[in-house]
Formats: C-alpha cells, structure tokens, sequence
C-alpha cells in the first residue's frame, strides 16, 4: 500500500548499504578466485570468530580500521588482488560478482520512476573504489548527488557532509531520507533534522521498505519485501 509521502528525496551511504558487505561477498570471492574456504576470515555480525569484529563493537577501534585490517588479513592469507592496489577493490570490481544490493536497485528505481531525486552521502566510497571505476558504474548517473569525505576533508559523523548534502540535493531535511548501516552516522542524520533509518546487514529489506512508505512509494518495489 502506497502512503501519503512525507519526503522528496533519498539519499543512501553505499557500504552496507547500496552496496552488498564486503561479509556477504567473502565466499563467493573464495569461491570465483578457487580459494579455500575462510581464507578471508571474519563475517561480523553473520557470526562466527571475528575478534577485530568485538573489538569494533567494544568501540576499540573505528569502522575504517576494521575494514583496512579485514582487508589485510585476507592478503596476507592469499586472497589475490588482481592487480588492484586493495582487497575492497579487488573484492567489488570482481567482473563475476555483483556487489550491489538488490533491494537498493529496486528502490533507485522506483525512486526514478516517480521522479524522486537521488543522493549519496559516505564517507570512502573514492578512497575505497576510486573516481574512474565509480564513474563508469551503470548507477552512478542514477544519482544527482555524491558527497564523499574522502574528497570534502569532513566525515559522518561531522555535520558538515550532511549539510553540503542537504544543500546540493535542494530539499528540506526534512524531507530527505538517509539510510546508514552505522548507528552513529544515522543518529548525525537525525541531528540535523532527517528522518534515517538505521539498515541492519541481516535483514535489509526493512530499511529500504520503510524508506519506501515514507517516500509514498509501495513497499512492494522493493525487492525482498513481503
């Protein structure tokens, strides 16, 4: 059922969230590059022994430290980079893997259809991915809006990245959706005033469904939802 919209525009973090966790593409990696299983250790919140993981959520370390160890681990117990500078490169730009989320396409393009505008709010995407590789996506030009900390010297959770996204989306806070898989970064959304919703990476459909009804858009387009 479509509800009556309380926003005009969607903007969404890419780890986690438009893109699939680099622990939902661990074993398909494994798999495609003939490694063994549990080369790449660690799957966070999916379970198993993770120990950089618990001391991620005893806030000994932050998310990029997490992810850059994650990452050097796997090299160092063989996982290839094929000829790219990192893991999360080598990881995502795999030609056999599709690191997009599905349910995240099928809100983008819902959101197309209606004539919703379009944001991306992180805080590594270049650094991670690189300029050229993310331009040459198919979903790149889908979004009107990418603020990167990377490149904008501030990061989530700093009020500065949500501000100079606010502004170049050209609507109200408001009435701007922001999905984040960190609960820090969701709570600097809602500090300045937008609605977000905090993506749990074990089941993801609900952030996109519950974009979707306040977007007015049936919680049916997205894929994976009920």
């Amino acid at each position: 059922m479509t509800s009556s919209p309380s926003a005009r525009g969607l903007l969404l973090d890419v780890g986690v969230v438009l893109f699939k966790s680099a622990w939902e593409l661990a074993d398909d990696y494994e798999r495609v590059c003939g490694l063994a299983p549990g080369t790449i250790e660690g799957r966070g919140p999916f379970g198993g022994d993770d120990p950089m993981w618990d001391r991620y959520r005893a806030g000994e370390i932050n998310e990029r430290e997490y992810w850059l160890t994650f990452a050097d681990r796997a090299v160092e117990r063989g996982a290839p980079l094929m000829g790219h500078p990192t893991l999360m490169r080598s990881l995502f730009q795999h030609p056999e893997l599709d690191g997009v989320r599905p349910e995240a396409r099928a809100l983008i393009e819902a959101c197309r259809e209606a004539g919703i505008p379009l944001g991306i709010l992180t805080n590594e995407l270049m650094d991670f991915q690189g300029r050229a590789w993310v331009e040459a996506q198919d979903w790149y030009p889908l979004f009107g809006v990418l603020v990167d900390s990377t490149e904008l010297g501030a990061r989530k959770p700093a009020a500065e990245p949500y501000l100079v996204a606010i502004e170049q989306m050209g609507i109200p806070a408001d009435e701007l959706v922001f999905i984040d898989d960190n609960p820090t970064y969701v709570q600097g959304g809602l500090d300045v005033g937008m609605p977000s919703i905090l993506l749990d990476v074990l089941d993801p459909a609900a952030a996109f469904r519950e974009a979707a009804r306040l977007l007015g858009l049936p919680e049916s387009s997205v894929s994976g939802s009920s």
